[in-house]
């Protein structure tokens, strides 16, 4: 304000001077140019000057001003595009956590320019995938790739990942084929091609990835893994070498997996009886169960010898029903008759079940005791039944 008013006073101060100085001498200026003249005071003249500087500042001023302003006015609409382009991506990944896939596909794909347009495209195919539209999900993923250079890999990860979701097992698998093809080693590719032969059932596939795969895999996995490749041999090699072979080569801790053992057994019982009773027999040693200790009283290697190691173990285990009932089947294998009476009697008091009950019966009928198997028989009809 103070400055204002001293600037005031000086042009007032200055308006004065100039007043006396053209009041005493006005002066005389001639301009002449070919058989033009101009005449004028001193003074007029100067003003004239004076007015025609400010004239010329004046408009360089504002054509400054306008040149700046056209490039604020193009940066503003930019900024303005932007604004609306984010809000409508951010409308688009509210609508799609809510599930309103039409909407969210919608407002995904109208924005012009975002600062992520790669996750636009894949909140869109998402939408598309959610409403089942398979061929709008893959050619969103298509404008993707033309969109942005450089993601054609990732792109089509997610279209494997998508594909997966709506169980399309078989087409993930060729879309991450290539992708294995382009890198041997990457860790999401792997995991991706492991869910979609696991979930088709092809063990021998999974099997084929397992090295690729983490160390520790849920137990169930690794067991079907090596079931498969247990019930899968080379065509031309025989069965129970390809299983003697599998076995080999399959982890110690596996060994104990009662599923495996048991296909292991399965498969050597067919061809070789005394290596199956040797492996089960070794299993047993390793871990007590019950399914390895029936299956045991059902290989006929030599039953005599097989009951006299299974008596060996009655002694510390004289009340287990399984083993009873192995010993019983045993016994009537190896044509000790009464004993093996008195171990399925033993295995019946230890635990009622419908397998001891129709041992029962074939023994009873066996020695022509009909009404007796008879009984025995329509218990152990009565109690798979009601099991079921």
């Amino acid at each position: 304000m103070i400055a204002w008013l001293v600037l005031a006073l000086l042009a007032l101060a200055l308006g004065g001077v100039l007043a006396a100085l053209l009041l005493h001498d006005p002066g005389y200026v001639l301009i002449a140019y070919a058989d033009a003249t101009l005449e004028t005071s001193l003074w007029v003249s100067l003003a004239g000057l004076l007015a025609l500087w400010f004239t010329l500042a004046g408009s360089l001023f504002l054509l400054r001003r306008l040149m700046r302003g056209g490039v604020g006015a193009r940066a503003w609409f930019a900024s303005r595009r932007q604004q609306s382009a984010r809000q409508r991506s951010l409308q688009g990944a509210m609508l799609l956590a809510e599930g309103r896939w039409r909407e969210a596909a919608k407002a995904l794909l109208a924005p012009p320019a975002t600062q992520t347009p790669l996750l636009d495209y894949f909140g869109a195919a998402q939408a598309a995938n959610e409403l089942d539209d398979y061929e709008r999900r893959d050619q969103t993923l298509d404008r993707a790739k033309e969109a942005i250079p450089g993601t054609d890999f990732v792109v089509e990860l997610r279209r494997a990942e998508l594909q997966q979701v709506v169980a399309q097992w078989r087409q993930s698998i060729a879309t991450l084929v290539p992708l294995r093809q382009r890198a041997p080693g990457h860790p999401a590719v792997h995991a991706r091609l492991f869910e979609a032969h696991k979930a088709l059932g092809d063990w021998d596939a999974v099997a084929e990835l397992a090295p690729s795969l983490p160390d520790d895999l849920p137990l169930d996995i690794q067991t079907a893994i090596w079931l498969a490749r247990l019930g899968n041999p080379r065509e031309g090699v025989d069965v129970a070498e390809h299983a003697t072979e599998v076995w080999r080569t399959m982890p110690k801790r596996l060994h104990d997996e009662e599923a495996l053992l048991l296909a292991y057994v399965d498969v050597l019982a067919n061809r070789d009886a005394t290596a199956a009773e040797a492996a089960l027999r070794a299993g047993i040693k390793r871990r007590w169960t019950a399914a390895w200790l029936l299956r045991y009283g059902e290989i006929r290697a030599n039953p005599s010898s097989q009951l006299k190691t299974a008596s060996n173990w009655l002694k510390h285990h004289p009340d287990d029903p399984a083993l009873l009932l192995t010993l019983g089947r045993l016994a009537a294998e190896a044509g000790e008759l009464p004993q093996a009476k008195e171990h399925l009697e033993a295995s019946l008091r230890a635990e009622s079940s419908a397998a001891t009950l129709a041992e029962l019966g074939n023994l009873c009928a066996a020695n022509g005791e009909q009404a007796a198997a008879n009984g025995y028989f329509q218990r152990a009809l009565a109690a798979t039944t009601s099991m079921r």
